[in-house]
């Protein structure tokens, strides 16, 4: 009934509409929320969107933060559809869920308002757990490669956000100089 080379595919895609709310959401929030985000009781050390006392990142550069993580899903998903290795696929597909589970609602709770990316989190959350029970199944992976996938997905994630993070940063400053020319 299940077949893993159509179930890959949901991760790139489950990211993407995740990422649209967040993307079309941000600049509104931040400018709604713009009082909250700067008083002082606001606990958290990094603040969302690289929202500083200068603003947010703009969405044009947030959005090319997010195509390169597409591309590296959907090439993620390509080559284990190619090469039958589903093990980096499934680090991705946790590091996603785990996203949804830590940056999202803990941010919520934390916020005590919306924040972008909350609904979409609500929404997934409960697919994305049951595409991992799915696809452990399907490949047969015992606890020890879960755990090693997870592991991996998570470093790889990490990885990848700290250095899209500092490049958001770039994005914006090229963008704007390539406007002002």
């Amino acid at each position: 009934m299940y077949n893993i080379k159509t179930i890959i595919w949901l991760l790139p895609i489950l990211f993407m509409i995740h990422d649209f709310e967040e993307i079309i959401m941000a600049e509104a929030w931040s400018k709604r929320f713009k009082k909250e985000l700067k008083e002082d009781t606001f606990m958290m050390k990094k603040k969302p969107f690289g929202l500083n006392d200068t603003g947010y990142w703009s969405t044009a550069a947030f959005s090319i933060g997010v195509e390169i993580i597409f591309v590296i899903l959907s090439v993620a998903s390509i080559l284990s559809c190619t090469f039958n290795s589903y093990f980096i696929w499934y680090g991705f597909l946790f590091a996603f869920t785990f996203h949804l589970i830590f940056a999202h609602f803990y941010l919520c709770i934390q916020f005590k308002h919306y924040v972008p990316g909350v609904v979409t989190s609500a929404l997934f959350l409960p697919v994305c757990i049951y595409i991992m029970y799915i696809s452990k199944s399907l490949l047969k992976y015992d606890l020890s490669k879960v755990l090693l996938s997870c592991i991996a997905g998570i470093i790889f994630g990490i990885i990848i956000l700290i250095s899209l993070h500092d490049g958001i940063k770039n994005f914006s400053k090229l963008l704007k100089r390539y406007s002002l020319e």
